[in-house]
Order: structure tokens, then C-alpha cells, then sequence
């Protein structure tokens, strides 16, 4: 749903991050999650700034979320996956 890379670029144009050496950043990125055997839901993921460019609306990803907590999930995927399922990353 939301552009993950655009939020990236956002939060990297925050002065704090001119020469930054702290903890991995992570940001909340709105998604839909379209489980197997459930209806879809929208949800907010947390994702590290280093994975954030690959999430441009339409890419799939895989999460995991508790299923009594469905407003937070958590990206449990790796970038050569994500790029292997969603060729339109590699244009």
C-alpha cells in the first residue's frame, strides 16, 4: 500500500542521519496482508531502513504477526527472496 522506498528517502533526509553510525533505523510502512486462510487486512509493518527501498505498492513480501495483534507485523523475508518474487523490482 504505502511506498516504502518514499518513506525511506524521507527519514534519510532528517539532519540526524548526516553521518550516522547508531542502531539499524527501522520505520513503519503501511501494508495489506493477504493471508491464505483469512480475510486481508491492512496492518503497519516495521521494517529496517536497509530493506525499506524494495517496498513499492504491489510487491509481496512475507510477514509474521500475531493473530490476536493484527495491527503490527514484522517483515520476515530477505532481499534475494523478494526480488526473486517480484520481478518488477529488477526494471
Amino acid at each position: 500500500m504505502e511506498d516504502g522506498r518514499e518513506s525511506m528517502n524521507a527519514e534519510m533526509k532528517k539532519p540526524k542521519y548526516n553521518n550516522y553510525s547508531g542502531r539499524e533505523v527501522f520505520i513503519d510502512v503501511m501494508v495489506r496482508v493477504q493471508p491464505d486462510n483469512e480475510t486481508s487486512f491492512e496492518a503497519k509493518m516495521k521494517v529496517s531502513l536497509l530493506k525499506a527501498y524494495l517496498l513499492k505498492p504491489g510487491v509481496r513480501v512475507r510477514v509474521n504477526y500475531d493473530p490476536t495483534k493484527k495491527e503490527q507485523v514484522i517483515m520476515d523475508d530477505e532481499p534475494a527472496a523478494i526480488l526473486e518474487r517480484n520481478p518488477q523490482l529488477k526494471k
